[in-house]
C-alpha cells in the first residue's frame, strides 16, 4: 500500500501504470530475494514488449504520413481541376491531413508569401519535399500543374501497392516467431499434457504394488 501511495504520488498522470509499479515496489519489500529473481526473469521480456510496441508506433506513425501525402497530391489536383491556384488547392487540402503534414504546408505557405510561391515550392523540405519540388519546377517552367501532380500520385500509388505486397509477403517469417514460441508450445502441452499426468498417476498406483512384491 505504501508502494501504490508514493508511485501515485509520483505519477499523477496515469493511475494503471501508478498501481502495478506500487504492487511491485511493495513486493520487493515484502520478499526480496524471490522479487529480485522475478525482475530478472520478467525485465528482459518486458524491454523486448516495449522496444517492439515502439517500434510499430514509429512504423505507424511513417506510414500515417506517407498516406497523407499521397492524399495531399490527391486533393491538389482536385482542387487544380476545380480551377483553384495551386497555393489555395494546397490550403485546402492541409486541412484534411495529419497534424505534421499540416504544419509542413503552413510553414510552407507562410513562406511562399514572402519569397515567391515557385522558390518556397523549390527550397522547401519534409515529408512531402517531392511533391513541393515538383510543384515548384512547374510552377517556373509554366508546365501543367495538374498533369505534374497526376503524375505524383500515380508514382505514390504504384509505390504503395508495392511495399504492401512486401510487406505481405514478410508476414509469414513474422508470424514464425509468435508462432514458435506461444502458439507451439500451449498446443504441445493441451495435448501431450493429459497423456503425461495420466502416464503419472498409473505410475504412481503401480509402483507401491512392485515395491511390495519385492524380496526383502
Amino acid at each position: 500500500l505504501v508502494g501504490i501511495a508514493v508511485v501515485a504520488a509520483m505519477e499523477q498522470r496515469s493511475l494503471s501504470r501508478a498501481v502495478p509499479a506500487g504492487v511491485a515496489i511493495a513486493v520487493v519489500a515484502w520478499r526480496p530475494a524471490p522479487a529480485f529473481g522475478a525482475v530478472l526473469v520478467v525485465a528482459p521480456i518486458v524491454g523486448f514488449v516495449a522496444a517492439m510496441r515502439s517500434m510499430a508506433r514509429r512504423h505507424a506513425r511513417r506510414v500515417r504520413i506517407e498516406h497523407d501525402v499521397t492524399l495531399l497530391g490527391e486533393l491538389v489536383g482536385l482542387g487544380l481541376g476545380a480551377g483553384l491556384t495551386f497555393a489555395a488547392a494546397l490550403r485546402r487540402a492541409a486541412a484534411e491531413v495529419g497534424p505534421a503534414l499540416q504544419s509542413e504546408v503552413t510553414q510552407l505557405l507562410r513562406r511562399a508569401n514572402e519569397v515567391g510561391l515557385s522558390s518556397a515550392l523549390v527550397t522547401a523540405q519534409g515529408h512531402a519535399r517531392a511533391l513541393y519540388s515538383l510543384a515548384g519546377r512547374a510552377v517556373a517552367t509554366g508546365a501543367p500543374l495538374a498533369a505534374a501532380v497526376a503524375s505524383f500520385v500515380s508514382e505514390r500509388r504504384r509505390a504503395e501497392r508495392a511495399r504492401a505486397l512486401v510487406e505481405a509477403r514478410k508476414l509469414p517469417v513474422r508470424l514464425l516467431f509468435p508462432l514458435a514460441l506461444l502458439i507451439l508450445p500451449g498446443f504441445v502441452v493441451l495435448t501431450l499434457g493429459p497423456a503425461l499426468l495420466g502416464a503419472v498417476e498409473r505410475l504412481q498406483f503401480s509402483l507401491p504394488s512392485v515395491v511390495g512384491r519385492l524380496p526383502t
